[in-house]
């Protein structure tokens, strides 16, 4: 029914055990896990895709290596709210540090106001699905969820806390320059202008 899809780079081994953990502790066992060998250098985006398109289930839950399932009821949640007519959905989430999040769409998404959140609280359905623009590290989520939107409308939103987000030194973003950030957001306002 829906394939966990894990893109994977260099980040401490105790993060993607952790990862791991929580998906075999799920109670909804109709999954496959798609792992991509490390991406680094490649861009997020482009290792995001390389789960995606060797995903074989009806639907696509993002799972980045740091991040965790918040519970073990986690997967039937996301099988039970995803309906027919859906074609996203997005599942609240809360932070290694202990802040959550509850997502919700906005305009100025493409601005890099991300009110949906991580990738990780992103499932997709497996049909013709959408890629990452591949060289994007910092705003891949907003060009993602703005081109979401544009084709399918606005997500299905559970306001449960499915998803863990670990925060720290080890994230890929925590590695990028200020200037690459900000260049990454002039590139989507001048892309959706």
């Amino acid at each position: 029914t829906i394939s966990i899809a894990i893109p994977t780079y260099k980040a401490p081994p105790d993060l993607l055990r952790r990862c791991l953990n929580s998906i075999h502790t799920q109670t909804f066992k109709d999954f496959d896990i798609v792992m991509m060998e490390d991406f680094e250098g490649k861009g997020m985006g482009w290792g995001t895709n390389q789960v995606i398109q060797n995903a074989e289930g009806k639907l696509i839950k993002i799972l980045y290596q740091d991040d965790y399932f918040a519970h073990e009821n986690a997967l039937q949640i996301i099988v039970d709210n995803f309906l027919d007519e859906d074609n996203w959905l997005v599942t609240a989430c809360t932070h290694t540090t202990g802040n959550p999040h509850y997502p919700r769409y906005n305009e100025n998404i493409h601005r890099g106001i991300n009110t949906i959140g991580s990738p990780s609280v992103l499932t997709i359905r497996n049909k013709d699905p959408l890629l990452f623009e591949p060289q994007l590290n910092w705003v891949l989520d907003c060009d993602y969820y703005k081109r979401l939107y544009i084709k399918y409308g606005e997500p299905k939103i559970v306001n449960n806390i499915n998803v863990v987000i670990g925060i720290g030194e080890h994230q890929t973003t925590h590695r990028l320059s200020e200037e690459y950030k900000k260049s990454e957001i002039k590139y989507l306002i001048e892309k959706y202008s």
